[in-house]
């Protein structure tokens, strides 16, 4: 994964020249296939030669004390985790390796105070590159390991921070089984994976999209009935998405000039990624690669295989929808810029009228590919209606819940339930006004559409009836495409911690307990307080937009 990210090293050329030499050594003295397989290992060798010096050239660097910190956190996270994650109805890991007391007791505090001293590894780890990264002082190269290695520890570990992987599986199974998961939970399809579902889930019916049990029900056939092989197949698909991630925020970035060290430090080593990704397996990552894609897509002109990436996307989870309506201002401003008839549809079209007609051609290619997808997975559109599952749950992290609670403590007032329901309705209002008002203001330029993306993404984790740590991940893939200021950025660092700890390792809400609230704020100003400090000197127009040299 780093390696793609970054230009080769300057000896790159003698190893090229090497691998040259011996391929065309062997192509004379061998005949038939062995030329093109001698090639191949020699593409393969030096492949193997370039990542090797990439990472030695990262720990050598000034990133080098951070990245080893990291690794350390994630691994003793990933230990931690066996005792007091998501664990599997017999044990798991802690009970195979012969230490089921890590789940329970003294091993379990134990346990809990490792893990989150992990996660204060990684956190403070994922800060100390952070000032390079806004200055445009961060390789490509060096957020790109800090992703990859802070990640792939986690391969043997159990879900972290939540149980849904448990229910992904469950509603793959369901959908092999022929039980409709829109009408239906996990526990009309008794089995192992219905046993790991959350007791909280066992009833509910999935508001996820048809691609989303389409690929379920193939990981689920794969792991041969075993949830824990389910949960290694479904965590390697998680780890090759957010390195597709990593590449197309790259891309993205290279394309509009924009610092793209910042958005891998942003969008790949954070901890939310880290954990909540590649931790917590949540299939966020899945639409948001789609949406990246159809963002690339739309800026090389390629309108109908962005209509396909939107498709997959939407039918994925509905959470895509938000990105798509901006995707007409980007091609609208490729329209402005080059006008020439070379450029795809009819030569002289007015820019508005062509960039309508390219972003219709991409919107029909999106509802063909997202009826295609529904009608493959056997399901049918029932997950429209099943969207509204998700209000069961309740916490602060949703804006009009949290209105909610501060209106019932007052004297006098009605039944939370009743405050709730009202509250929820007046946010969706509030938020569909808010993402047509920034659909609209962004009209202006590829930039204004971007940015437009960030802050309607961000209204809508915000507003929404519910809101959980990891559904930021959407906002930091696009923080640094959308050029916030060093103020917004320093509120973002503050709420990445607080969303940390919001969380408790097993899935459980912690924000209602007031020790861990008052110590997730004080954390977040702390936070807020040191990245003010640290980014002194990055704070002037120059570094907050650096140009294109300088943001590869």
């Amino acid at each position: 994964m780093p390696p793609a990210n970054e230009p080769e090293p300057v000896n790159g050329t003698s190893a090229r020249a090497l691998s040259s030499s011996s391929s065309e050594s062997a192509g004379s003295t061998s005949s038939g296939t062995a030329p093109s397989a001698t090639r191949s290992g020699s593409r393969l060798a030096g492949l193997a030669v370039t990542t090797s010096r990439s990472a030695r050239a990262a720990f050598a660097g000034p990133s080098g004390p951070a990245l080893w910190r990291g690794i350390v956190g994630s691994v003793v996270l990933t230990i931690a985790g066996f005792g007091v994650g998501a664990v599997p109805v017999d044990g798991g890991p802690a009970v195979a390796l012969g230490l089921p007391g890590l789940t329970f007791g003294h091993g379990a505090t134990l346990a809990m105070i490792l893990c989150w001293l992990g996660v204060a590894l990684l956190v403070t780890s994922w800060l100390a590159l952070g000032p390079r990264a806004v200055a445009g002082r961060l390789p490509v190269r060096d957020g790109a390991w800090a992703t990859a290695l802070w990640s792939l520890p986690m391969l043997p570990a159990i879900p972290l921070f939540s149980r849904d992987a448990w229910s992904y599986l469950a509603q793959g199974a369901m959908t092999g089984a022929g039980v409709d998961p829109y009408e239906f939970g996990p526990e009309a399809n008794p089995g192992p994976f219905t046993t790991e579902v959350s007791p909280d889930w066992q009833s509910t019916p999935t508001p996820y999209g048809p691609l989303h049990l389409s690929l379920m029900r193939i990981v689920v056939a794969m792991s041969g009935g075993h949830p824990a092989v389910g949960i290694l197949i479904l965590r390697v698909l998680v780890l090759a998405f957010v390195a597709a991630m990593l590449v197309l925020i790259v891309a993205v970035a290279r394309r509009i000039g924009v610092n793209a060290g910042a958005t891998v430090w942003m969008a790949g080593a954070s901890p939310l990624t880290v954990i909540h990704l590649s931790g917590g397996l949540h299939n966020e990552v899945f639409p948001l690669v789609a949406c990246l894609g159809a963002v690339v897509l739309t800026l090389d002109r390629r309108y109908a295989w962005a209509g396909v990436a939107v498709g997959l996307a939407v039918a994925f989870k509905a959470t895509a929808v938000i990105v798509a309506p901006f995707l007409l201002w980007i091609a609208l401003d490729g329209r402005r810029t080059s006008p020439a008839p070379g450029t795809p549809g009819r030569p002289g079209m007015r820019p508005l009228v062509g960039a309508i007609t390219d972003t219709a051609l991409a919107a029909a290619v999106a509802a063909i590919v997202f009826v295609l997808a529904t009608i493959a997975s056997g399901t049918g559109f029932g997950w429209v209606n099943a969207i509204s599952v998700s209000d069961r749950v309740i916490n602060y992290l949703s804006a009009p819940t949290a209105v909610a609670h501060l209106v019932h403590a007052l004297p006098g007032t009605p039944g939370f339930a009743d405050i709730l329901a009202v509250s929820r309705d007046a946010g969706r209002v509030v938020l569909a006004l808010t993402l047509v008002a920034i659909w609209w203001f962004s009209r202006r330029d590829t930039r204004s559409a971007l940015r437009g993306v960030l802050v309607g993404l961000l209204a809508f984790v915000v507003l929404n009836s519910l809101a959980w740590p990891w559904y930021h991940v959407w906002v930091t893939a696009f923080w640094f495409l959308g050029r916030p200021g060093p103020r917004a950025t320093t509120a973002a660092v503050g709420a990445t911690v607080f969303l940390l700890m919001a969380i408790g390792p097993n899935g459980s809400t912690s924000l209602y307990s007031p020790a861990i609230a008052g110590a997730a704020i004080a954390a977040s100003v702390a936070a807020c307080w040191w990245w003010w400090r640290a980014t002194a000197d990055s704070r002037s127009p120059d570094l907050r937009t650096p140009s294109p040299e300088r943001a590869s």
